[in-house]
């Protein structure tokens, strides 16, 4: 086929589809608020590239998003590069994705985590935001702060949202690896941003089988020297947790956190 044919149409979407999509929702919210009529996706894209700042500040509102101090404008400096969003503004961007953990959604269901090696896993929004507020008190006593690096070598789960949570609540900056890289990869990573605190697997499960690393994770703690804490997850039951004098087991950092309410510490929004 030449580059001038085009392809036939598999399948499209109904207008009803769209209308009820959450961009069909946000452009009848956006006439509702007196902007357009958009006559379809492109009108509504067109208007946001010509009028940057309106969409912006309507794209904040529609979402409910929090800070605790406001911007002074939506866009200060328009230069490519570095354009200057939100300006004098500070959030957190933990605060946001758990502005929902309080009141009557504390009990609905926040994450569903299906793993090989563990059985499912599901946990609320307050069930959620207390091991972020205990992990980030746990981090904070082990003299983690503001602007740290957090690293995590972890399976795609629970407890790697909840370390990304708990360090994004404190001010620190997460970082992540996949446990199936190997030692020198992950030192590459890692070693340039010399991580204050490391989350790490002693395993994982790919394709029905099991890859214990515990003693490989022990090499890498060594190689990075910056460590003040490293917090042990159990993914293979029955494996021995990654040994080293640094390491605590997750059960036991939350445990020492247990009742400490996330702090959500205001940052601005180019914050790492």
């Amino acid at each position: 086929m030449s580059h001038t044919e085009q392809s036939p149409v598999v399948w499209s979407p109904s207008q009803d589809m769209l209308d009820n999509a959450r961009m069909g929702q946000f452009k009848t919210w956006l006439e509702g608020q007196g902007y357009g009529p958009f006559a379809d996706y492109h009108a509504l894209h067109r208007w946001s590239v010509e009028d940057l700042e309106t969409f912006w500040a309507n794209v904040w509102d529609y979402c409910g998003l929090i800070c605790e101090t406001p911007a002074t404008t939506v866009l200060g400096k328009r230069d490519m590069p570095g354009a200057e969003w939100f300006p004098g503004m500070k959030l957190n961007f933990a605060g946001n994705l758990l502005r929902l953990a309080g009141g009557e959604h504390a009990s609905h269901e926040a994450v569903v985590a299906y793993c090989e090696t563990r059985p499912v896993l599901r946990r609320t929004y307050g069930e959620l935001n207390d091991d972020v507020g205990a992990l980030e008190a746990f981090l904070r006593s082990k003299g983690v702060e503001k602007g740290d690096r957090v690293a995590g070598v972890v399976t795609n789960g629970y407890k790697a949202l909840a370390g990304m949570l708990a360090a994004t609540s404190l001010g620190a900056i997460w970082s992540s690896a996949s446990p199936d890289f190997g030692i020198g990869a992950i030192l590459d990573r890692f070693g340039q941003i010399e991580p204050a605190a490391l989350i790490v697997v002693n395993g994982y499960g790919y394709g029905g089988k099991t890859f214990a690393r515990q003693n490989d994770f022990a090499e890498l703690i060594a190689g990075l020297p910056t460590l003040k804490c490293v917090v042990s997850v159990e993914q293979l039951p029955g494996e021995a947790a990654v040994p080293g004098d640094l390491v605590t087991p997750w059960d036991k950092a939350i445990a020492y956190g247990a009742g400490q309410a996330p702090s959500f510490t205001p940052v601005d929004p180019d914050h790492p």
